[in-house]
């Protein structure tokens, strides 16, 4: 195994935890209610063939990263731009992640704290492990997977006995092409943000990216629907729509007779802990961006510079909380360059040579 590489496993894991990051405290999509589930499952077959996409570029191109291949398929030029594109894309959702969690625990933890030492403390966290190395990132995603998936299935448990059913009916309540919107609005957040493991494409196993993209939607997917279930039978679709972090929400409520009450500080840990794996692999992906850029032989030597511009930059997206959830109406049209049209390119490219290269060889035969 390659020193930066990582098995399956620690792929599928970073993958999933990079997927569970913001959305676990922001939740997904909410605006069409109760009939978030069904956008839920929408979201996941719009983003299977995005992801599969991402899975057959790397394949095609194995050992190389996005921005290697980029250069390969469009040339210099277009490969710089797509580069530098790409890199803006890992900062600034790097920022906006980090901006999610400092200010959530600003909120609901430390309200007496001031932003800017929680802000510190992720970002150095996150810096840390991205000197470290991808394969150092894949170890802490196996490392808090399992208190992850603990976390879920014991809230979704405990609040089994409080559970109201009719909290989710009325079935298709909202119009079709709302809930195909906001099925999009999913496929966008959280599923193709995955688009930056492109970037690391180099550590992950030859011929195993398509398996470890979709294993990670599949089971991610079924971890949105047993927590929107959860919140949304216990909250109710109202309270459900006008609270900034429903799962925290929800976690106040639950408990377990006199003795095990007050489980927000779990819920807490989970969110965090993932929070550090997504914005990690968001700096390597940044860093290895601007090492292309400056032709430095290292990326590790950009990852305390790009950590200090996210830092920066996530102090002055927002003047407050509110305008996350603005800025989420329209993120989906911002991130289809990104997640769609450059991705897409490099594929059409990608396989229009090999499709000439295959019939040059017939040919010569």
């Amino acid at each position: 195994m390659k020193r930066d590489s990582v098995t399956i496993n620690q792929g599928i894991f970073m993958v999933l935890l990079f997927m569970f990051g913001s959305s676990v405290i922001m939740g997904v999509n909410t605006i069409v209610v109760q009939d978030t589930w069904i956008a839920m499952l929408l979201g996941a077959l719009i983003a299977l063939p995005l992801l599969l996409m991402y899975g057959q570029i790397l394949s095609r191109f194995p050992g190389k990263d996005l921005f290697e291949i980029a250069e390969i398929t469009l040339g210099k030029k277009f490969g710089l731009l797509v580069t530098l594109a790409v890199t803006w894309y890992a900062l600034h959702l790097a920022a906006l992640v980090l901006r999610d969690f400092s200010d959530f625990v600003h909120i609901t933890l430390l309200a007496e704290t001031p932003q800017l030492p929680i802000l510190l403390l992720m970002i150095l966290t996150s810096v840390y492990l991205t000197r470290s190395g991808v394969r150092a990132i894949g170890k802490w995603s196996v490392a808090i997977i399992l208190f992850v998936f603990s976390v879920v299935i014991f809230t979704f448990a405990a609040a089994l006995r409080l559970i109201q059913l009719d909290d989710i009916l009325p079935f298709m309540e909202h119009p079709p092409q709302k809930i195909l919107y906001a099925g999009a609005q999913i496929a966008s957040f959280p599923y193709a943000e995955s688009v930056l493991f492109l970037c690391l494409g180099g550590a992950f196993p030859k011929g195993q990216p398509k398996r470890i993209y979709v294993t990670a939607l599949l089971i991610s997917t079924v971890i949105f629907l047993l927590t929107f279930l959860r919140n949304v039978t216990l909250l109710g679709p109202k309270m459900y729509e006008v609270n900034f972090y429903p799962s925290y929400v929800t976690a106040r409520i639950i408990q377990l007779g006199n003795f095990l009450t007050r489980i927000e500080g779990s819920i807490s840990s989970n969110f965090l802990m993932t929070g550090i794996v997504k914005i990690s692999v968001c700096l390597t992906a940044a860093a290895k961006g601007i090492s292309r850029l400056c032709n430095l032989p290292d990326y590790k030597t950009m990852a305390m510079p790009a950590g200090m511009f996210v830092f920066m930059l996530s102090l002055m997206l927002y003047d407050n909380t509110m305008d996350v959830f603005h800025f989420l109406d329209y993120y989906l049209i911002y991130a289809v360059p990104f997640q769609v049209l450059i991705p897409l390119l490099i594929f059409f490219v990608a396989e229009v040579e090999a499709r000439r290269s295959r019939k040059s060889l017939r040919q010569g035969g």
